[in-house]
């Protein structure tokens, strides 16, 4: 739980915005190299401390890497949220998060690509039972939200579910296309090679395969489909910053 701004003291609000700026420092770093272009060392001398005051912050790289995966669900949650409360049928607000996973993959490509990192053994393993516990309960939070609307979709007759087929059947399809599809967007630079010339189109439309053959409604449209990507991707332009907001890197800095 994130502690209120106003119950902290000046030494704790020192520590928590020296943490925050540690994440700051190392995200660029990663972004170039991984986890090989974090440093401890370079983030030390350009905040002009000695490295053990940095290892009192973070015990490891690992430790920071997971404290940026932590922040870049937390924006993806965001993003969710901003595309699909502004829809009104259950179909379109499953497509509208769809939408809101490219708007992350492209807008957070740095994010998206720690994210993934922090999977790996070498990375998840040196990390600290708390920050894993946190980044799971992130994750755990985007597909509630998911599912949540899979199950008013199945209430409201939208989508009616076969014998034996859960909602949560659906929803892992789903997130199977989507993300492990941006993940060999992301490793795979020859798919254009095969005659995918536009991933994100590619993922949508078997998205759209998989609702549609769950009778999920409406039914697919092309033309109310690139509508809706036109007006979702603008909306989340419009209301979704950037940046990384400094009460989150609080939040996730502080222990």
């Amino acid at each position: 739980m994130s502690i209120a701004p106003e119950t902290l003291s000046r030494k704790q609000v020192e520590i928590r915005c020296r943490e925050v700026k540690i994440l700051e420092l190392a995200r660029p770093m990663i972004a170039q190299r991984g986890l090989a272009g974090l440093s401890m060392d370079a983030i030390a001398k350009q905040m002009d401390y000695a490295k053990g005051t940095i290892y009192n912050h973070f015990g490891c790289k690992e430790e920071i890497m997971l404290a940026l995966a932590i922040a870049a669900n937390e924006k993806r949650l965001e993003l969710f949220h901003c595309a699909a409360e502004r829809q009104q049928q259950s179909r379109d607000k499953i497509s509208a998060i769809g939408i809101a996973c490219e708007e992350f993959r492209t807008r957070f490509d740095d994010l998206f690509r720690i994210d993934c990192l922090v999977r790996h053994t070498v990375v998840w393993d040196k990390a600290s039972e708390q920050r894993r516990e946190m980044l799971a309960a992130c994750e755990q939070r985007c597909m509630q939200l998911v599912g949540q609307i899979g199950s008013e979709a199945a209430q409201a007759g939208d989508l009616p579910l076969p014998r034996g087929v859960k909602v949560e059947d659906i929803v892992f399809g789903l997130w199977s296309l989507t993300y492990g599809g941006m993940i060999i967007d992301q490793s795979s630079p020859g798919l254009d090679l095969i005659g995918i010339r536009n991933t994100f189109t590619a993922i949508r439309r078997n998205c759209h395969a998989l609702m549609d053959g769950y009778n999920w409604t409406p039914l697919y449209d092309p033309e109310a489909d690139k509508k809706l990507v036109r007006n979702v991707r603008a909306s989340l332009k419009r209301n979704v910053s950037s940046s990384l907001t400094l009460q989150s890197l609080q939040d996730i800095g502080g222990r």
